[in-house]
């Protein structure tokens, strides 16, 4: 479990179930039993290794970052680090009747700012949110889309931060569009390029489509997304070309700081006294996804770098502590290192082949064994 912190300024005590379990399609508490812990004390490399398995590097990682980087496909990953930090949301005590005046009272929506989980428009099974009275588990769905959540807001911040568009993923210009098609009141920009005489035809299109989606996702099939999808990409690339980088990084900020607003709508803040009379600012936090919102807006307000590891092996997102630092490790620097010299030799390897050079004329030149340069060779030849 992770190290407890003896104070707890500016921290507060989340709780977790003393067990888990993982099933086909969720992560589920074994007992009712609960206990308070530090999600923000400091995270010990035992810990680390034991949720990260054979994905650990020697990154120093907090809950937020670490909870950034989990392999959303692997699902004992996931349950290792519930294991260690609960679910993303306090636990539930209310009797069946509670729950009913509660379903009648407050929309679902609002019953999920209120217990800590994210507003999420790709939930199937509402309902499940609050059918259990104590022991509610989470669906690993769930947990996956609130991490790719997570990842699109520090790809929007990077954006704005670096002043750079290239960043946007595929998934994050559709979710641009998509939230101007729920009629965002504050998504002034999408507005103005309705009326620019060479965008407002394709921009139009593309908001049709996605309309048609919005309304009817059942029958919109995989050709026509895929068709959306090459929409939004010309139109991204005719806005470079046009010089109105800035319209979309406008676009950027404001759909980031929705996401934020609504993720930090589990915290409140709170003031202690000591028994000298000192006052001191806590917060408190709804659940764990909360606090994981709360660190990482704290990031983004002291202008923290948040970067992609530049090893093409590694996924890792971190913070990097010098502008210059494009690995999350030295570990992560060392390997993409030797995979440069690799890639430099096989390119050498390839073209004194073509020159007729046997094999093991090649590997004596580099200084490497012939069974490498025969693999690349033979790669090389199955290629072509």
């Amino acid at each position: 479990m992770p190290r407890q912190s003896k104070t707890h300024s500016n921290h507060a005590l989340l709780v977790r179930h003393r067990g888990y379990e993982l099933k086909e399609n969720g992560i589920y508490p074994v007992s009712d039993e609960v206990e308070y812990y530090d999600p923000f004390s400091k995270m010990e490399t035992g810990v680390l290794k034991e949720i990260l398995g054979k994905d650990y590097v020697e990154v120093d990682f907090d809950v937020h970052t670490l909870f950034l980087n989990l392999n959303a496909k692997d699902p004992k990953q996931i349950y290792r680090f519930v294991q260690n930090y609960g679910l993303l949301y306090n636990p539930l005590f209310m009797d069946e009747e509670l729950q009913k005046d509660l379903i009648h009272q407050y929309s679902l929506k609002q019953l999920r700012y209120r217990i800590g989980i994210f507003s999420n428009f790709y939930s199937e099974e509402d309902l499940f949110l609050i059918s259990s009275i104590v022991n509610r588990g989470i669906y690993l769905k769930e947990f996956q889309q609130e991490i790719a959540r997570l990842r699109m807001v520090v790809e929007l911040y990077r954006v704005i931060k670096e002043h750079d568009i290239s960043i946007l993923t595929e998934n994050t210009r559709f979710m641009l569009f998509y939230e101007y098609n729920l009629s965002h009141p504050t998504l002034q920009p999408f507005k103005d390029l309705l009326q620019h005489p060479k965008l407002k035809k394709k921009l139009a299109s593309i908001l049709s489509q996605i309309e048609t989606l919005h309304t009817n996702k059942k029958n919109f099939s995989r050709q026509q997304f895929e068709l959306l999808n090459k929409d939004i990409d010309e139109f991204f690339s005719s806005i470079i070309d046009l010089k109105l980088e800035e319209t979309v990084i406008e676009m950027c900020i404001v759909y980031l700081e929705a996401i934020m607003e609504t993720g930090l709508k589990g915290t409140s803040p709170n003031i202690t006294f000591d028994i000298d009379g000192i006052g001191d600012q806590t917060w408190t936090f709804s659940g764990l996804l909360a606090a994981i919102y709360f660190r990482i807006q704290q990031d983004f307000v002291a202008g923290k770098r948040y970067k992609h590891c530049k090893n093409p092996n590694c996924h890792h997102i971190f913070i990097a502590k010098a502008k210059n630092n494009n690995y999350c490790s030295p570990q992560c620097q060392t390997r993409a290192k030797t995979a440069r010299e690799r890639a430099r030799k096989k390119a050498k390897a390839i073209h004194l082949y073509e020159q007729g050079r046997s094999i093991e004329e090649i590997a004596r030149e580099l200084k490497i064994e012939p069974e490498r340069v025969r693999s690349w060779i033979n790669k090389y030849e199955a290629d072509r």
